[in-house]
């Protein structure tokens, strides 16, 4: 018999009370995700600084950076799953989920980012070499045209939490549950979506964020809940910053 237990799918022998995980990827279609994904974001964001040049509108950049990082992560994950292993949709982590998650989700995720705000100014007080590059992205997400700034902001609020986590919680934590356990895979996925912020301020409160939402992906077995808290934070970030820069 086969059943679904936290988007792992286990199979139960007669009488088994308690069903062995079986991997949800084996490390064939890790690898293949993991390849896809690098060489479709790397040729997409170079196509976009070739299509659009040297001296191109910031704003034309960053709408171009976030489709051809969406366009991999998106393709690599179920590409590849149709391809070879063809969960289904609940299996990949799209399973319903309660008022209790949803209303906890949108308290966490607002929770995460108030607290990522104090202690992003804490450690650039502290440390201002950690703020390095954030100046530059500031220039780019934020822009005196309102009608950009709704774009931008709607994009990072709605866009970016569903594709980090298919790619982030769906696919690298699972191809890791499995071999490191569970709070081995939160750390792992964690520590790879904080380093995909790059910022060195951002690397670590990403990396707490991943913590938090790692957490809520095992405890509630659904991506729509990390979905829900991750568009909470990023869309007060959002706000936040844009206050910021009209102050």
């Amino acid at each position: 018999m086969i059943e679904n237990v936290n988007n792992y799918r286990v199979e139960m022998e007669p009488n088994q009370s308690v069903p062995a995980f079986k991997k949800l990827w084996d490390w064939k279609d890790i690898t293949l995700m993991s390849v896809v994904f690098l060489i479709l974001y790397l040729v997409g964001q170079t196509a976009v600084f070739l299509v659009l040049g040297e001296d191109a509108d910031p704003f034309h950049l960053v709408i171009g950076s976030l489709v051809m990082t969406a366009i991999p992560a998106v393709i690599s994950v179920f590409g590849i799953n149709l391809l070879r292993q063809r969960h289904s949709v609940a299996q990949l982590g799209f399973t319903p989920i309660s008022s209790y998650w949803l209303w906890l989700s949108i308290g966490l995720g607002a929770a995460a980012a108030v607290v990522r705000t104090g202690i992003i100014w804490g450690l650039i007080e502290l440390f201002p070499a950690l703020n390095a590059g954030a100046d530059a992205l500031a220039e780019m997400l934020v822009f005196e045209e309102a009608w950009k700034m709704l774009i931008v902001g709607s994009l990072a609020t709605l866009v970016v939490p569903v594709y980090e986590e298919i790619f982030f919680r769906g696919f690298i934590h699972n191809a890791f549950r499995n071999r490191l356990g569970m709070w081995g895979a939160i750390i792992a996925s964690s520590l790879l979506f904080g380093l995909f912020h790059l910022i060195p301020a951002q690397i670590i409160t990403a990396f707490l964020l991943g913590l938090v939402l790692g957490w809520m992906y095992e405890k509630s077995g659904s991506l729509w809940t990390v979905i829900i808290a991750h568009v909470v934070n990023n869309g007060l970030a959002m706000g936040m910053a844009a206050i910021a820069a009209m102050m």
